[in-house]
């Protein structure tokens, strides 16, 4: 592992800056409440370790979650991701009226735009505060266990250093209480061009 702690300090705190001025306010909007946040914890783990960042709540729940790959002067990946029995509860509330039927594809597609949405925040933070062009990938919605997502996830980052930046982002509606689950994913060697 090769990044220092002080450089996940300085990387922890240019994302909580990110978040707070372009990403609670879009998340705010969608949902209609205050949005509180926190980054639980930015940190390198090997690509072969990933239960440092799986808790057992996460290990036994089915996730609805939106992948989306940025590539570009800065490459990185956004995963969103909520237990999926929680994925219509959070549909219900961005549409304002009652999902009935998980089939009508509502609630796959409101998850898949929350993830765009959010995502497009904290790049075009990025790109503001940078300069660099980064693009997005249209977003991926599956439903699966979260180990599962992960492994898909961290095989996108086929790096020579066998670790990646890992920052999981919480974040609470205060008046629903909707928990959404971001992790934001990155190279080692990438970590410089952010801070």
């Amino acid at each position: 592992m090769s990044t220092n702690y002080n450089d996940l300090q300085k990387l922890n705190s240019v994302l909580d800056s990110f978040i707070v001025h372009k990403t609670i306010p879009a998340l705010g909007t969608m949902l209609g409440e205050i949005i509180m946040h926190s980054i639980k914890k930015t940190h390198e783990m090997s690509i072969t370790n990933l239960d440092l960042i799986i808790s057992d709540l996460e290990e036994m729940n089915v996730m609805s979650a939106v992948y989306i790959k940025c590539d570009g002067d800065l490459h990185m990946g956004a995963l969103l991701y909520l237990p999926e029995n929680e994925s219509k509860t959070l549909a219900s509330k961005l549409l304002g009226r009652t999902i009935l039927n998980e089939l009508e594809g509502i609630t796959p597609s409101s998850i898949s735009e929350i993830g765009n949405i959010l995502t497009a925040s904290i790049i075009n933070a990025i790109s503001d505060n940078t300069g660099y062009k980064i693009y997005s990938s249209v977003p991926g919605y599956a439903v699966e266990f979260f180990r599962t997502l992960l492994e898909a996830v961290v095989s996108d980052f086929g790096n020579e250093s066998g670790a990646l930046i890992v920052s999981h982002v919480e974040f609470h509606g205060l008046k629903s209480g909707i928990m959404v689950h971001m992790l934001l994913i990155q190279n080692p060697s990438e970590v410089k061009l952010m801070i």
